[in-house]
């Protein structure tokens, strides 16, 4: 199963509540081009086994992918040994959602290996306790969520937008960022509500222009090469830069053209520290679904 990646057009925290995640307005846009691979099968016996080419992922308990796999044989009691093949595309720790991305599929496919013996709202249940982006994964359209992320609906939207990614190759932890997010923080006044009817009106340009997202003043501050990396961005036409999620992978709305030029030229200057990635997103032609 292909499984795609996200960014956050809006991410406004409202609370903490007492098991510790914070209560969200967050709006996911799949991109429906950037995906990873997940491949379950099943063993004849040996419990959970995985494995993943790509250096620094873990292939053992500690793997989203894994977990997913250990809470829906719990939930479902099955004798099961499922093998997971995972084919990463998207960067790791990047605030992309490719872990939550990878977790959902797991739970998708062995569902569907074991003949659907859980419906949809025992799956969103599993997704929910894995992780806050884990059940947008299960249908990845354009969505509002609140509450820690589960609770998710739905939202029209109308025309294209090209979006551009530029990921410096370190990992941010979402833990470190939710820790920190207050210190510096800026309240833009924007509102999911104006963002809603943004995207539903199809007026990209607006809607970029009003992007929200509370953790990433704590990220700029704490690592300063992203504001270089922005400006430069912002330098080659790439407009309304912002972090996605939890960072620390940069994007903005461009267009084909200002992405084919900028991309060699921003991996050239931070040659080694960024990859960066850029492709028509459109989500009514390309939706992102299992």
């Amino acid at each position: 199963m292909e499984t795609c990646a996200k960014v956050n057009l809006f991410l406004k925290i409202t609370g903490k509540r007492p098991d510790g995640y914070h209560e969200l307005e967050n709006i996911f846009w799949p991109l429906p081009w950037l995906k990873d691979t997940v491949t379950v099968t099943l063993k004849a016996s040996g419990g959970i086994s995985m494995e993943c080419e790509t250096p620094g992922v873990p292939v053992d308990e500690t793997n989203l992918c894994w977990k997913a796999a250990a809470a829906f044989l719990e939930a479902t009691t099955l004798p099961l040994s499922p093998h997971i093949a995972l084919t990463k595309r998207i960067p790791v720790a990047a605030g992309l959602g490719g872990g939550s991305s990878d977790a959902a599929a797991t739970l998708l496919e062995l569902n569907k290996l074991a003949e659907h013996p859980l419906k949809a709202a025992d799956l969103h249940a599993i997704a929910t306790k894995l992780g806050a982006d884990v059940p947008f994964f299960l249908n990845p359209v354009p969505s509002i969520a609140t509450g820690i992320g589960e609770e998710l609906t739905s939202v029209p939207a109308q025309g294209t937008c090209h979006i551009f990614l530029a990921n410096p190759q370190f990992p941010v932890p979402a833990s470190w960022a939710y820790k920190h997010w207050h210190e510096d923080f800026i309240d833009t006044g924007a509102t999911s509500k104006e963002m809603l009817a943004l995207v539903a009106a199809g007026d990209w340009s607006k809607a970029f222009s009003i992007i929200r997202n509370d953790l990433e003043y704590c990220i700029f501050k704490k690592f300063q090469i992203l504001g270089i990396l922005r400006e430069k961005m912002e330098e080659l036409g790439i407009s309304n830069v912002h972090v996605s999620g939890s960072g620390p992978t940069l994007f903005g709305l461009t267009s084909p053209e200002i992405s084919a030029r900028a991309k060699p030229l921003l991996e050239k200057e931070f040659d080694g520290f960024l990859k960066c990635y850029c492709e028509d997103n459109d989500i009514l032609a390309s939706p992102c679904s299992p």
